[in-house]
């Protein structure tokens, strides 16, 4: 895939509570050249970026429609129609600053949805059992007429001499605590545990359903039953890390979508770069492990994230790799693309 690099246009939208919409628009010609910066971050990680936008010279009546927890979406395209660079929610509302000429507002925002402060417990199951209980009631043993044994003394050829007789008392009734047994039903809460069998798709979704994560498209390298049972223990993003690893796959953010996907997919989206599109030659880094990346700039190519397909067409470097993180940002003038890229 190529793209005509003419004619920048781009966005930022935000939705307050009540749906209101302020949206903030640049295509460089007269009546909409109001340049504003950004930038964009993605990675092959789970864990939602940080991005920001800076506003220039804006009135106070449309600053102070900006607050935390707002929608926003990013976009930009080489054209008139919107293509998505990130959704997600504002973090931070900068401070209106001045150098005197130019007025300027940064604005944070979170990409996405931040899962990992979802507890434990979210993924956890009722489980009813049949336990023993005991109760302590009282047991009312009636009253009755008994024999009751009296001592009694009498006086014979003047010497004190002590007797015994019986005679009829009544005995009142009186209460007596008993520990009485019964089956009574207890529900405990135990982690989410699935049979032999099920495959690691149907153990994501269940998870992810559970505690209430949105995972836009699921696209595992290797789907295959599990062997033995399989207990969900911990916080539920931890858990399905692990089960994304077991299927040799990725979780990762995607325009403010979680996604899970396949690093060794053989239908991607491919985009051509050769040297009129390099604004700078490739750079080569090789990290602790032994894995070579290299670093390009490219004017702002909007479809380019994660794991998107590269295929160099370089006197620099030749071949197929894919995006394993990348920035899109500007300054409001200049819109690029830095990817770092890997061998295919």
């Amino acid at each position: 895939m190529t793209t005509e690099f003419k004619d920048p246009h781009a966005w930022f939208i935000v939705t307050d509570d009540s749906g209101n919409k302020q949206t903030v628009f640049n295509n460089e010609i007269k009546d909409n050249n109001y340049p504003f910066a950004f930038e964009v971050n993605f990675a092959d990680q789970p864990t939602p970026a940080q991005n920001t936008v800076t506003l220039y010279n804006m009135s106070k009546k449309h600053r102070d429609f900006y607050k935390k927890g707002q929608k926003c979406v990013l976009a930009f395209n080489w054209g008139k129609s919107q293509k998505t660079l990130c959704e997600g929610y504002l973090s931070q509302i900068g401070v209106n600053q001045s150098d005197g000429t130019t007025e300027n507002i940064v604005i944070t925002y979170t990409e996405g949805t931040d899962y990992k402060n979802i507890e434990a417990r979210k993924i956890r199951v009722q489980k009813k059992k049949k336990v023993n209980q005991y109760t302590t009631v009282k047991k009312k043993i009636p009253g009755k007429w008994v024999n009751k044994r009296i001592h009694y003394y009498t006086t014979e050829n003047g010497k004190k001499v002590g007797h015994y007789k019986t005679k009829k008392v009544y005995q009142k009734a009186t209460y007596k605590k008993k520990r009485v047994k019964h089956k009574a039903t207890k529900t405990f809460m135990v982690n989410m545990a699935f049979h032999k069998g099920k495959t690691l798709e149907q153990i994501i979704k269940a998870v992810a359903s559970k505690a209430g994560i949105k995972i836009s498209k699921i696209q595992l390298h290797k789907n295959t039953p599990i062997k033995k049972a399989y207990t969900a223990k911990g916080k539920p993003l931890t858990v399905l890390k692990s089960l994304v690893k077991r299927g040799e796959s990725k979780l990762l953010y995607i325009r403010g979508d979680l996604e899970i996907l396949d690093p060794k997919a053989k239908k991607r989206t491919w985009f051509v770069i050769t040297d009129d599109i390099l604004m700078t030659p490739p750079s080569m880094d090789e990290d602790d492990e032994g894995t070579t990346t290299w670093e390009i700039t490219t004017p702002l190519i909007p479809e380019v994230s994660t794991l998107t397909g590269i295929i160099m067409q370089s006197k620099y470097l030749k071949g197929k790799f894919f995006v394993s993180a990348g920035q899109h940002t500007s300054d409001g003038t200049n819109p690029q693309s830095q990817m770092s890229i890997q061998k295919v």
